[in-house]
């Protein structure tokens, strides 16, 4: 039987199917049935910086005119932090005591502040890591890439100045300079997740709304991490994980052989149940056997850029050659 055990961000993991941050991993009964069906591990439900700040908005903190006592100001928003957080690390507490997989605790960052304390404590609580998941849509003209990217390394920054467990950030593509970005990145952390994405938006043209569209992915999105993750894999200084687009075992075999170290899984789970963990674990166990690897180190990595004879296959010269043949 191939052996599906592998690392992620230092972490030994039984299988490299890690459930990730959503309403699938909100508490201890969702995150053991996870277990039950074979994760390898689970990222925590996210806490959202957003909708803190909202909250708290709400209560009329960091309102524009401002309070008339700043200090009780001061004292609410930070009582409306400790509030927001303390659920998550509930959660992270009852794990501790009785689930036997990493469970990793999930922050959806915008800014760099304020984190510390929730990293500190997360930790305390048993997080086995931290997944930073910063995700700052480049949508203002105001607002310049690097100004953008400079949020990235002071939240990481900020969290790995205070905690000793691995961190890892959750990134979007949206970079001027990606593979450049990465690199610099991945010496703040123990792990890239790649990548985040925008919610697909369109346009009812009878009620003439805008609307969500796709709240899933499907298995056209692994293209992008695919890509990436062959580029980075051997350029990196820190691990490598696949999100978006992996819905089944050959999924997972691709993002493998790309570089990755992991593969966290979302929509997939969403649209046939749990119990679908186990059946990608078959197909991923049922790749090695047909190709004689008898561990998940006999074939990672492979096929990335940097072990490949013609390189160019990740890069737009492959396009430019596909192109060239279509009339």
């Amino acid at each position: 039987m191939a052996n599906l055990a592998t690392t992620w961000m230092g972490l030994p993991l039984r299988s490299p199917l890690i459930v990730a941050s959503s309403g699938l991993t909100r508490g201890l009964e969702d995150i053991r049935a996870c277990e039950k069906a074979g994760a390898g591990a689970v990222v925590l439900k996210s806490v959202f910086e957003e909708q803190i700040l909202a909250e708290l908005r709400s209560m009329g903190v960091g309102s524009i005119e401002g309070p008339e006592h700043p200090e009780g100001d001061d004292y609410v928003a930070r009582y409306g932090r400790r509030h927001a957080i303390d659920e998550a690390l509930e959660t992270l507490s009852q794990c501790r005591r009785e689930v036997g997989i990493p469970v990793i605790a999930s922050i959806h960052c915008a800014t760099a502040e304020g984190w510390q304390e929730f990293a500190v404590r997360a930790a305390e609580a048993g997080a086995a890591g931290i997944e930073l998941n910063v995700f700052i849509p480049p949508m203002s003209p105001e607002r310049d890439g690097a100004s953008i990217e400079q949020v990235y390394f002071d939240v990481a920054r900020s969290v790995r100045q205070v905690v000793g467990i691995p961190v890892s950030l959750k990134i979007a593509p949206y970079f001027s300079g990606l593979a450049r970005t990465a690199v610099l990145l991945s010496r703040e952390v123990q792990g890239l997740v790649l990548f985040n994405r925008f919610v697909h938006l369109d346009i009812d043209l009878d009620r003439l709304e805008v609307v969500t569209t796709r709240a899933f992915s499907d298995p056209r999105d692994l293209e992008a991490p695919l890509r990436w993750t062959a580029l980075l894999a051997g350029r990196v200084h820190c691990d490598l994980a696949v999100t978006t687009g992996v819905h089944d075992g050959e999924g997972a075999a691709k993002a493998l052989l790309a570089g990755a170290s992991a593969v966290q899984v979302c929509s997939a789970l969403y649209r046939h149940g749990i119990e679908h963990l186990r059946t990608m674990a078959d197909g991923l166990v049922a790749f090695m056997e047909r190709h004689r690897f008898a561990r998940v180190s006999d074939f990672r990595g492979r096929l990335a850029q940097s072990h490949l004879e013609s390189p160019a296959v990740w890069e737009r010269a492959q396009f430019m050659k596909v192109q060239a043949g279509i009339e």
